[in-house]
Order: C-alpha cells, then sequence, then structure tokens
C-alpha cells in the first residue's frame, strides 16, 4: 500500500457476511491505532469484504523506511460470536509529495 492512494483492501471470511452484526477493520502502526473503519465502510458480498481507502486514510499511515502497517479484524456475528482474524501486515509505501492530489 502507498500512502496518497486509494487501496481496496479485500478480505475472505469463512462465513457469509450476511452473518455479521458489528464489524471493526482496525489499522496500527508502531504498536498504536492510526485507522479503524466498521461495516457501514465496507461492501460485503458472499464471504467477500472489500474497504477502499481514502487518500486522507492512507496519508494517516507514517512515512519511514521498510514501514509496516497492521491489520485486523474483529467481528461480532448475529449469533452473538465475537471474533478476530489473525493479524496481518502490509507494507507502508513512500510518497516524495506530501498531501492529497
Amino acid at each position: 500500500m502507498i500512502r496518497g492512494t486509494t487501496p481496496t483492501l479485500e478480505f475472505t471470511l469463512p462465513f457469509d457476511t450476511s452473518l455479521i452484526a458489528k464489524m471493526y477493520i482496525t489499522m496500527a502502526q508502531n504498536g498504536k491505532m492510526a485507522l479503524e473503519k466498521t461495516l457501514s465502510d465496507c461492501n460485503c458480498s458472499g464471504t467477500s469484504v472489500s474497504l477502499t481507502l481514502t487518500q486522507e486514510d492512507t496519508l494517516i499511515l507514517q512515512q519511514q523506511p521498510r514501514s509496516l502497517a497492521e491489520i485486523q479484524i474483529r467481528v461480532r456475528t448475529t449469533a452473538g460470536e465475537a471474533l478476530a482474524s489473525d493479524i496481518m501486515s502490509v507494507y507502508v509505501g513512500r510518497i516524495l509529495k506530501e498531501g492529497v492530489i
């Protein structure tokens, strides 16, 4: 993922997304939460969840050489189960000109 861009993150869940009552997609860097999105920010179909980030979203991420962001999905199902994904890491690429275009 490159800062200042609008990437679409796609996740495949082991169950149908119609069973999700509440969801958080959290991104962190250096042990601190940087960005959080909810079910209403996502597009869901079958077992697929997609989330398109804005330029402002990706500019929140810190720009450092070899910088990583961590991503985790947490959901509560309509049956009341609380589930969490493994923590995923994604490389955060630098940009030379700061800001939204």
